[in-house]
């Protein structure tokens, strides 16, 4: 699971892509590179368009050179020529400290490891305010190199949120902070934005949807006219959504949809969505589906998100599903159980796609409602198992937009609960360090993705700045 990679049914539009990163590689004089240059544009097939090197003929060339690089160049790549003169970068840096583009230190090819002459030209370049990275090895540099990709699109995303904000992912109020530190845009639309569009969608547009897409789910309980109906509610949202050239979109079902007697909840519309190479989550929750932007397009793999309970808080589960859902503790020990939380949301897991599922299926049944909000065979909910025994990071984006957490757990088994219609399965799961996450915990809402992935989003967030916590 963790090299599975997200399943897209159509070719995604250009705005739900990743775009190349652009690098300049300089070299610091004439003559023949001390890396071989045409390998390292090699390396970085499909991730980065390297363009032709610019060779420093004088100063005042890398000067005029340097600052007269567009804005779509993302990194410098500095190449030295063997010899004992010092590099141009040294001796006149200050066209670096203008530019402000950071500088990325090719590790050495040959050995795969860092190239041991740039510690004290990072720390020079770096007291002078230049952002200055020496590669591990080549993994750490595509790494890096991905991360300022990603870093580009997110400065030209948009995403929408339908709903009223009253939640505390409250859009209006705090949806600035994700625009001025990351640079996407959050719009709000109302729900009635998507009901407005389901007259205009056709029984034969709904039919060749499913036609195309059910060989993905299972269809268990949902009645065949809330199927339907589940169908128009995404290409309703899509339509909004190539309107706004937005890139993932969430619902606030809870604060809107859900409690004002509709029915029409967005379930299937996010799995059918993802597979249009969209992001999307639950409740509207900006955060989350930031968190989940980040996740897909760093990793390239499949997400989702859920309500996170930590199973020690016995009187928050037992008030909220009538039932503390307690692990067994033949099988799971009570001295396990502070670093033991549950996934759940809606009745249901939560939103798996169907590559994240044993089966490969996702399963359709009739939405599951809540302990307060009776399930009444309406809807379309989705309810799919996750894979026992395997590693997962957990990711949350807080609201300032700028902490970012990230934790190591493990899928433990996905629950089955008998005589409970509003919550017929959880997943349980086994954090590293469930305490201290709890402790720098922004939200209930967890960004999941199978793998050990805390190196390359670790990356990613020093990348964009964000203050990274890890547990």
């Amino acid at each position: 699971m963790p090299e599975t990679q997200r399943v897209l049914l159509s070719q995604p539009l250009p705005e739900l892509k990743r775009p190349l990163a652009r690098l300049q590689p300089v070299l610091a004089k004439k003559g023949t590179p001390s890396i071989n240059i045409d390998q390292v544009r090699k390396a970085l097939h499909g991730i980065a368009i390297l363009e032709p090197t610019l060779v420093v003929e004088s100063p005042w060339h890398w000067q005029e050179a340097i600052l007269s690089l567009d804005e779509h160049i993302d990194a410098i790549l500095p190449f030295s020529v063997p010899a004992y003169p010092t590099e141009v970068w040294n001796s006149h840096p200050q066209p670096l400290v203008e530019r402000q583009l950071p500088v990325i230190f090719w590790p050495l090819l040959p050995y795969d490891e860092p190239d041991f002459w740039r510690w004290s030209a990072r720390d020079f370049l770096q007291a002078l305010g230049v952002t200055v990275y020496i590669a591990e090895d080549t993994d750490h540099a595509l790494k890096l190199v991905k991360a300022y990709a990603v870093k580009r699109f997110l400065r030209h995303s948009r995403m929408v949120v339908f709903g009223e904000q009253n939640f505390p992912w409250n859009a209006h109020a705090a949806g600035h902070l994700v625009e001025e530190n990351l640079g996407t845009r959050i719009m709000v639309r109302s729900i009635t934005d998507i009901r407005s569009r389901y007259d205009s969608i056709s029984d034969e547009q709904v039919a060749a949807v499913w036609q195309e897409r059910q060989e993905r789910y299972s269809v268990k309980s949902v009645r065949s006219r809330e199927l339907d109906q589940a169908i128009r509610v995404y290409l309703a949202i899509k339509r909004v959504l190539q309107e706004e050239k937005a890139a993932a979109f969430g619902v606030n079902c809870f604060g809107d949809l859900i409690i004002k007697g509709g029915r029409d909840v967005p379930c299937l519309a996010q799995l059918m969505l993802r597979e249009d190479g969209y992001v999307t989550a639950c409740d509207g929750d900006f955060a989350a589906m930031m968190s989940m932007m980040l996740i897909t397009h760093m990793l390239d793999k499949p997400c989702m998100m859920s309500n996170m309970y930590p199973v020690s808080y016995i009187g928050a589960l037992k008030d909220h599903f009538g039932d503390p859902l307690a692990p067994d503790e033949s099988v799971y020990p009570r001295d396990r159980w502070p670093n033991l939380a549950r996934l759940a949301h809606c009745g249901f897991v939560g939103i798996v796609s169907p590559e994240m599922t044993p089966q490969n299926k996702a399963t359709l049944t009739d939405w599951g409602g809540t302990y307060e909000i009776k399930r009444d065979g309406s809807g379309c909910g989705v309810d799919s198992d996750m894979i026992a025994n395997e590693p997962v990071t957990v990711v949350e984006l807080c609201f300032d937009a700028h902490t970012l957490l990230l934790a190591q757990a493990k899928i433990c088994e996905t629950t089955r609960h008998e005589s409970m219609p509003h919550c017929e399965s959880s997943v349980l799961m086994e954090f590293r360090d469930l305490p201290d996450f709890v402790r720098n915990i922004s939200r209930e809402h967890t960004a999941i993705v199978y793998g050990d992935h805390i190196q390359e989003l670790e990356v990613l967030g020093n990348v964009l700045g964000l203050n990274v916590k890890i547990f």
